[in-house]
């Protein structure tokens, strides 16, 4: 019997923002670069806070990365985010949370709040992305 959920969260998963940048780049030359479209990227966390500066730093080093190799030529066409709202997860059920939205799962409700991540990730887009210089504020990281 499979218990699904039990098993958690990987941890220590690591981080390597240059290494997206050298993959893209790569399909660039050894295809003739194809449009492409970088999926499902994001951090998990136990951290239920709505405070997650470390997922803002993460998606600011991979959406950097992915400008990064956009200047050098490659055909990105997309960059997207996962997840928009906390949901259950194959190995850590409800229990990692990955989402830009914070989902009480204790309230039948199930209401949602934006976290730090979520309006970073809104200022970022509404700026076109053409800042990723981040600046502290009273509330964390947040685009300049």
């Amino acid at each position: 019997m499979i218990l699904i959920g039990l098993q958690g969260a990987p941890t220590n998963v690591p981080s390597d923002p240059k290494g997206l940048q050298l993959v893209l780049e790569y399909l660039k030359e050894a295809y003739g670069n194809p449009p492409l479209y970088v999926h499902e990227n994001g951090v998990g966390s136990p951290n239920d806070s709505l405070n997650d500066n470390d997922r803002v730093e993460y998606l600011s080093s991979y959406m950097r990365s992915t400008l990064d190799a956009i200047r050098n030529g490659v055909n990105v066409r997309g960059y997207f985010v996962w997840a928009f709202k906390d949901l259950f997860e194959l190995l850590a059920g409800y229990q990692s949370k990955y989402g830009l939205y914070r989902v009480d799962f204790d309230d039948v409700r199930r209401p949602r709040q934006a976290r730090l991540s979520a309006r970073w990730y809104s200022g970022f887009l509404n700026k076109n992305g053409s800042s990723l210089l981040l600046l502290t504020t009273q509330e964390g990281l947040m685009p300049k």
